[in-house]
């Protein structure tokens, strides 16, 4: 802690010792020493910069070093440009959650006779871990979603939204297709929900895809609440409550609306029917 200091004294007392021309740049380094900042861009107006951020296990995050990062806390790659320009050799520091050996349940790592007859859907189940009864911890799904945190819980909310917007494109799609008619026209809505119960089936029996979709898209949620809270200095509730309204809301009416209207386009059938 003291070096800087020393070396601060040290060139200050030696420059009564030389020439005014080189007492000048002798003064000139002292100044840039105390001047010198890291952070040029950063919250500047934060007495001290702090990022908080929790890591699932199997994320991967590379954060940012060199305080140019346009995306800060992590990484965009600004550093390339600082070390070609100023010679340096700042690099990212990258972090990893890794689950650890002691904490793998024998159940799971020794598969038994029961898990070898598994049926198709059963081994979907068990390839992400999110089978909807009781697994070897003791929890149900939604439990182990809640237990990892609320990116979890909010990204298989939009996961759901998102493939229950393309089961509703489908349907729409397939029902125009074959009768010629929109599902808004007069006695069509029943015969139309039909259909729809169908894929509404069959999206349920991918709900193992949908958990682990879920999983890997919970990091980027993760981030987007982080990036929200950074940007506009609002609180982690009301970042949450932001991403929840752009994503959840907003992003499922908007998936619903463009994926019924590509549904009507390609099946030749307005969505309306015209007035008589």
């Amino acid at each position: 802690m003291c070096r800087p200091l020393v070396l601060v004294t040290l060139l200050t007392v030696a420059s009564g010792f030389v020439t005014p021309h080189h007492s000048s740049r002798f003064s000139a380094t002292t100044t840039s020493l105390f001047e010198a900042k890291i952070n040029g861009k950063i919250d500047l107006d934060s007495a001290k910069v702090v990022n908080q951020e929790q890591l699932c296990v199997g994320d991967k995050k590379v954060y940012c070093r060199c305080w140019k990062s346009e995306t800060f806390p992590l990484c965009d790659g600004a550093h390339v440009a600082h070390n070609k320009e100023k010679g340096d050799n700042v690099g990212p520091l990258i972090l990893t959650a890794e689950m650890k050996q002691d904490e793998i349940s024998p159940v799971d790592a020794t598969p038994s006779d029961d898990t070898t007859k598994q049926s198709v859907l059963g081994k979907l189940k068990s390839m992400f871990g999110m089978n909807k009864d009781k697994v070897s911890d003791g929890l149900t799904t939604r439990e182990r979603l809640a237990k990892m945190g609320l990116s979890a819980l909010l990204s298989y909310g939009w996961v759901s939204n998102m493939s229950y917007a393309v089961t509703l494109s489908l349907s729409w799609y397939g029902f125009s297709k074959k009768t010629g008619l929109s599902p808004l026209a007069p006695g069509q809505w029943k015969p139309f929900l039909a259909v729809y119960a169908g894929f509404y089936v069959f999206n349920n029996i991918i709900r193992p895809l949908r958990f682990g979709a879920s999983v890997v898209v919970s990091k980027y949620f993760d981030n987007f609440v982080g990036y929200i809270q950074d940007k506009t200095k609002l609180s982690r509730k009301w970042s949450i409550a932001v991403v929840v309204f752009l994503a959840n809301v907003l992003g499922t009416f908007t998936a619903m609306g463009l994926g019924v209207s590509l549904a009507a386009a390609a099946a030749g059938v307005p969505i309306f029917p015209p007035k008589v």
